[in-house]
Parts: C-alpha cells; sequence; structure tokens
C-alpha cells in the first residue's frame, strides 16, 4: 500500500512540474532551446480579429449520391445492351449511346431516394440489387411498381455523409486558413452544419479580404495535365527561365522564412521542373511574384519524406495547364484494391460524361503526368501510359516504400477523391471583422477582479481552515495550473466567458473542499480520531461532490455541444475545471492531507 501511495505521489509531482514548466512561456519569454513552445492567446473579445460562419449543404451531397449512382447503374446497363448486340459501349458514336441511355431514367424524389425508370423488360432485367451494391454497397433498393425502382440511402448513412461531409468541410477550412499562414484559428463545427471560424489578430482590412476569398470557395476536385518544363512547353520554359534569381530576390526581401525554396529543373528532381520549398505559404507568395500566363497554374503537392531513399518532406509548386479535363462532378466513386502484382492502385469510377471525356484527354496524352487537384492541392500526378477507357480508371501509387505505406497512401487519396466527388455547397451566413470588443478598461477591470477575488478566496480559506485551509488552497493553485495547461495543449483562446468559466471552477473547487472540511468536522465532534475523521470525510462527501460537478458537467456539455465562439470557450473551461477541480480536491488535497498526518501525526485536527 505504501509502494502504491508513492507511486501516486510521484505520479503528481511529475505532472505538477510538466505543467508549470509547459505553460510558462504564456508568462515569460524563453529562449529558443526551450521544449515548449505554444503559449495562451486571448479571443476576439481580448485581441478583436474575425470572424467567420458557414453552413454546409449536406442535403445535396446526400442527393448527389444517389443521382451518382442512378448513372453509374445506367452506364452498367448500356454496357449490357450494347454487349448483347456485340457492340462496346465504349466504342459507340455519341448518338447511339443516348439512344441506349434513353431506355434508362433516374430522377430524385426525395433528399435519399432516386427512382430509376427503365423503358422495356430487356432493359430492367439487368437491374438487380447486386448490380446496385456494386455501384454503393450502402444503397437499398425497393420496388416503385412496373419497371420502376427506388434506390434508397438509408436514414443511418444519411446521418453518417451529413457528419463525413461537415468534418470535412471543417477540415478543408482549417487547412486553408493555417496555409495562409495565420496564427491560432479556431475552425469549429457548430451545430448540425455549421463551421464557425475565429482568426484573433486578424486586423489588416487587405489580409481579411483575402481571408474571405479564400475561405469563401467551396473545395473543388479537378484534373489538369502538368505542362513539363525542359521537354515540348515553351510556356513552361519562359516561366521558369531565371526563376534562380527570382528566388535569390525572394528570399533576401522575405529573409529566413524563405531560406529552404529551391528550384528544382527537370531530369534533377524527376521529369519535369518544379519548385520545392518547407513552407506552402511561401510557395504561394512566391508565384505571387511571378507572371503566370493565364492559360496556366501553379498546383501545390506535399512530399512525404523520412523514407529510406527519400529527403526530408517538404512542398512542390509544380506548373499546370489551366485546363479542366475531368472535374467532381464526373466522378461517380473511388475505391482502393491491388493490381495483379499485389501493388496497391486507386480506381476511379467516372460516369459516362466522364468516361469520355478522359477517354479522350488520355488517348490525347500519352507519356504525359495527370495531376489530381483538390483547389489548388495536388494529390496525385501519374503518368498516362495508354488510353484509358470505359469510364473506370486507375492509379498507380509508385515504388516508393512499402506496400502499407502505400496502400496507406492509396486510401488517403481515395478519401480526397470521393471528398471532391460529393462535396456539398457551403454558404457564409456571418461575417464580422471586430475589435477587442471590451476594451483595455474592461480588460483591465476583469482582471483586477479576478486577481482580487482570488486572493479574498485564499485569504478566507486560510483565516478560517487554517492548515486545512492552507492544503486547499495548494490544490486550489495546482487547479488552475492544470486548466491553464490544458488551455495551452488544445490551442483553445482565453475569451472573457472563458476567464468567467475557470472563476466558476475555482468556486467550485472551494466548495467541494468546504464539503470534505465541514464533514471532517462533524466526525471530529462524533469523537474519532483525527485519521479516522479524515477517512470519512473523504469518503462520505464524494457522493456529493459529484452530484454538483455531474449536474454541472452535464450542462457544460450542452453548450459545447450547440454553441460556438466565446460562449463555446466557457463551456470548455468550465468542462475542463469541473475535471481538474475533482481531481485536485478529492485526490490531491487528501494526499496532501495523508502526508502531513503521516509525518505530524497530530492529536487534534487545524481545521
Amino acid at each position: 500500500m505504501k509502494e502504491k501511495r508513492n507511486w501516486r505521489a510521484i505520479a503528481t509531482w511529475i505532472l505538477f512540474i510538466f505543467a508549470l514548466l509547459y505553460v510558462l512561456p504564456s508568462f515569460v519569454g524563453m529562449p529558443d532551446w526551450y521544449p515548449f513552445k505554444k503559449s495562451l492567446g486571448g479571443g476576439l473579445d481580448l485581441e478583436g480579429g474575425l470572424e467567420l460562419r458557414y453552413t454546409v449543404d449536406w442535403k445535396k451531397a446526400v442527393e448527389g449520391i444517389g443521382l451518382k449512382a442512378g448513372d453509374s447503374i445506367r452506364t452498367r446497363v448500356v454496357d449490357e445492351l450494347a454487349k448483347a448486340q456485340n457492340e462496346n459501349a465504349a466504342d459507340l458514336p455519341r448518338e447511339k449511346w443516348d439512344e441506349y441511355a434513353k431506355r434508362v431514367t433516374y430522377e430524385a424524389t426525395d433528399v435519399n431516394v432516386v427512382r430509376i425508370q427503365f423503358a422495356d423488360d430487356e432493359a430492367a432485367k439487368i437491374f438487380d440489387n447486386d448490380l446496385v451494391r456494386q455501384v454503393d454497397e450502402r444503397l437499398e433498393t425497393s420496388s416503385a411498381g412496373g419497371n420502376a425502382w427506388d434506390i434508397i440511402l438509408p436514414d443511418k448513412e444519411v446521418q453518417a455523409v451529413r457528419e463525413q461531409i461537415v468534418r470535412e468541410t471543417r477540415d478543408n477550412i482549417e487547412k486553408r486558413v493555417e496555409a495562409m499562414g495565420l496564427i491560432d484559428p479556431d475552425v469549429r463545427i457548430a451545430g448540425d452544419a455549421d463551421i464557425s471560424v475565429q482568426i484573433p489578430g486578424v486586423d489588416d482590412t487587405n489580409q481579411q479580404e483575402v481571408v474571405r476569398q479564400h475561405l469563401g470557395k467551396t473545395a473543388q476536385l479537378t484534373m489538369r495535365f502538368v505542362d513539363r518544363a525542359g521537354s515540348n512547353s515553351t510556356a513552361a520554359d519562359a516561366v521558369f527561365n531565371g526563376i534562380e534569381q527570382k528566388l535569390t530576390d525572394f528570399k533576401a526581401k522575405r529573409g529566413e522564412a524563405a531560406q529552404s525554396l529551391e528550384f528544382v529543373p527537370a531530369g534533377k528532381g524527376g521529369p519535369y521542373a518544379f519548385v520545392k520549398g518547407k513552407s506552402k505559404a511561401e510557395l504561394v507568395r512566391f508565384f505571387r511574384t511571378i507572371s503566370v500566363p493565364k492559360d496556366h497554374m501553379i498546383g501545390y503537392e506535399h512530399e512525404e519524406g523520412g523514407g529510406k531513399d527519400s529527403a526530408e518532406s517538404f512542398w512542390r509548386a509544380t506548373y499546370l495547364f489551366d485546363k479542366v479535363e475531368i472535374n467532381g462532378s464526373n466522378l461517380a466513386r473511388a475505391g482502393t484494391n491491388y493490381d495483379d502484382k499485389g501493388q496497391p492502385i486507386v480506381l476511379l469510377n467516372l460516369n459516362s460524361e466522364g468516361g469520355r471525356l478522359f477517354a479522350d484527354a488520355t488517348e490525347k496524352n500519352v507519356d504525359e503526368y495527370l495531376a489530381i487537384l483538390l483547389d489548388d492541392d495536388i494529390a496525385s500526378a501519374p503518368k498516362i501510359e495508354e488510353k484509358i477507357a470505359g469510364g473506370r480508371a486507375r492509379i498507380t501509387m509508385g515504388g516508393r516504400g512499402s506496400v502499407n505505406a502505400r496502400m496507406t497512401e492509396a486510401r488517403a487519396l481515395t478519401q480526397v477523391l470521393n471528398q471532391g466527388a460529393y462535396q456539398a455547397p457551403v454558404y457564409k451566413v456571418a461575417d464580422n471583422a471586430r475589435g477587442p470588443s471590451l476594451g483595455h478598461d474592461s480588460i483591465s477591470a476583469g482582471t483586477t477582479a479576478f486577481v482580487l477575488g482570488s486572493v479574498l478566496v485564499i485569504a478566507f480559506m486560510i483565516l478560517y481552515y487554517k492548515i486545512s485551509g492552507l492544503i486547499a488552497v495548494a490544490a486550489l493553485l495546482f487547479n488552475v495550473l492544470l486548466i491553464i495547461m490544458l488551455l495551452v495543449a488544445w490551442n483553445a483562446r482565453l475569451t472573457l466567458p472563458g476567464i468567467a468559466g475557470i472563476i466558476l471552477t475555482i468556486g467550485m473547487a472551494v466548495d467541494a473542499n468546504i464539503i470534505i472540511f465541514e464533514r471532517i468536522r462533524e466526525e471530529l465532534l462524533a469523537g474519532r480520531s483525527v485519521r479516522a475523521a479524515v477517512d470519512a470525510g473523504y469518503g462520505k462527501a464524494l457522493s456529493a461532490i459529484l452530484d454538483a460537478n455531474i449536474t454541472t458537467a452535464i450542462a457544460g456539455f450542452i453548450l459545447l455541444s450547440y454553441t460556438s465562439g466565446t460562449i463555446r470557450n466557457f463551456a470548455v473551461t468550465l468542462l475542463m475545471g469541473i475535471a481538474c477541480s475533482v481531481f485536485t480536491a478529492v485526490i490531491v488535497a487528501r494526499m496532501l492531507f495523508n502526508y502531513w498526518l503521516r509525518t505530524k501525526k497530530p492529536t487534534q485536527l487545524s481545521i
């Protein structure tokens, strides 16, 4: 038992020292070698900044799943009808293909229901449940009478799609904000389908406009061909001509932030020229100084490093034709698999229009590289080996790394492709540029109130409960330290409601100690020994403490789930404080009590 208690004390001391070291940068400047860099920042009400709110039209995404499935089923039926006539659907003239396609029609009858209608029995016989599951295993079917069926996405899957779409939209917005080099953005899901974006410290009008324009664009999946400098493109050569001198000039202006930028000519780093660097934001800034022709664009690809034969991770800026060959509306679904040699691949299932476009584009661009982009980020740039017909394509994952690593990359790429295909419209519902809403005087007054209130509480506990009060104060200070550590670790910004949450937490922690102390007093008056009174006090007061904190935590969870901004910050600090106060009042304070009783062995308790 003693060994167990010693380990508990050692763990608590380690936690205390770690928390203290972790929060130091929030209060004092630390040298470059210091391992912890994060610090606690203020929210919009304390620092000002930009506040945006978007809503995600996830119902469009759900409807799109059914419509894409309807298109895929029509393509499969056309393939079978053509095959019955000894024809290849991929080689049919447009007029002939349309003639077959008219025998299969589909339309959305509800958000999650698409009705597919066949013009004759021959086409209807091709349709069955297995065909639907091959297109999308999530879908169910129901007869609608005659040669018509309803393709249904069940309610459980609708909810999963909604959560996935909103979460992915939130991730996309956060990536865009971070790529712009902004400090400590707060991007959160608010309610069922809203995204709340708070960017403290953005006070320049031009910067605010850039942020609004950048975040307001819906993520788009596109496919564009790489324009290879040094091979057959005078346009690419013209852009990259003299680029090393331009990089030198840019580095001189930007300083240390841009020193990793480097031009890699064709042949040295691969089949085409590119510019690389550790920061996408710096690459974007550099190419803003370059005159890129209107029919071209720059795509940005992240190269993962760390492998045996690879360098460290970096961002690659690649020169692309701006013509869109395929976009997200042409993709039905993407999936992963292995080829005949056991190598990971990504399978693309295009809709009927996408299949024709893709076959034509790949036929005309054999031996070229096709970049698959989400916005301006390149997810993959495979080489086209031959014409790809039939509405089905594959992307090989290269030979670098283990099979498991390449399959992980393939799954990540599949997620990106499906995300682009199912991306729902995003609408802005709020846009506010805010200064510090409290003002300097209010902030000073709030700080004064916080400090004065804390001092009075500490003084009361020590004067009224004496030694016991001193133990409670030590646990209380540890409680506040843990709250600040969690706020810093979770990148939560401190707002006035957040400060109110900390103050409320302090009050509840004091209340917990008072309940325990008053119970110990009752046990002492009943004639128990000091040790027995302390044990009974903590044991019998625990249920009352848990009851008070659990009911408060329920309210905190409700605020956390259905609010955003400063109110959500209050809920975050409140919930953190509840967990920390129960830990410090019930475990840490009792540990200090036991240590005092064990070393001093008092016959009377100062309480």
